[in-house]
């Protein structure tokens, strides 16, 4: 497991453990604060920035409140991060966890009213086009880890019905359905 030495990331973990430890609702976390470290190239401060933005025991301490808008293309690149590199650390996710992670904040994201159905789309096309210039390796963790789990929903079914006609995703879509449909058997 790799470690990171970025001083942004004992920030950020000085932060949650601190939150942790003193209940204090007093305390914020201020949103410029944030702003930097989700400039970071460092994975590990990424997946710690993750967290923070993803846990709702943390989220909200956040001041001003960031919204969807705000934070999707961070988390959309952070996603991106994970796949490509597949690391192996402390607070960034695996490659697989990633998938399975992108399954769960996008039904969360589906499922909320608030949210502006342009970031889904957003959210779909970049994952075909992240999909679409892959590797092997890259295009079969998409199809296990997310698009699979993604397709056990009627909903998203017809979401992703479009990957049909596109030659390359077509194939993703056809076995994501097939696992999905023996799943239910």
């Amino acid at each position: 497991m790799k470690n990171s030495n970025d001083p942004l990331l004992d920030e950020i973990v000085s932060f949650l453990r601190q939150k942790e430890q003193d209940k204090n609702d007093n305390m914020f976390i201020p949103r410029e604060k944030v702003n930097e470290w989700m400039q970071s190239d460092d994975i590990e401060v990424l997946g710690a920035v993750f967290f923070l933005l993803t846990d709702r025991r943390y989220y909200s301490y956040i001041k001003p409140f960031f919204s969807v808008e705000d934070y999707h293309c961070f988390v959309r690149r952070y996603y991106e991060r994970c796949f490509l590199e597949n690391p192996d650390g402390e607070w960034s996710d695996s490659r697989y966890s990633a998938g399975w992670s992108l399954v769960s904040w996008f039904i969360g994201l589906w499922n909320d009213p608030k949210v502006p159905r342009w970031i889904l789309d957003d959210i779909k096309k970049w994952l075909a086009q992240l999909y679409k210039n892959g590797h092997e390796e890259l295009r079969i963790c998409i199809e296990t880890a997310t698009l699979e789990h993604l397709l056990e929903r009627r909903d998203m079914v017809k979401y992703f019905a479009d990957w049909k006609s596109d030659p390359v995703l077509k194939m993703a879509y056809a076995k994501a359905m097939e696992w999905s449909i023996n799943q239910q058997s």
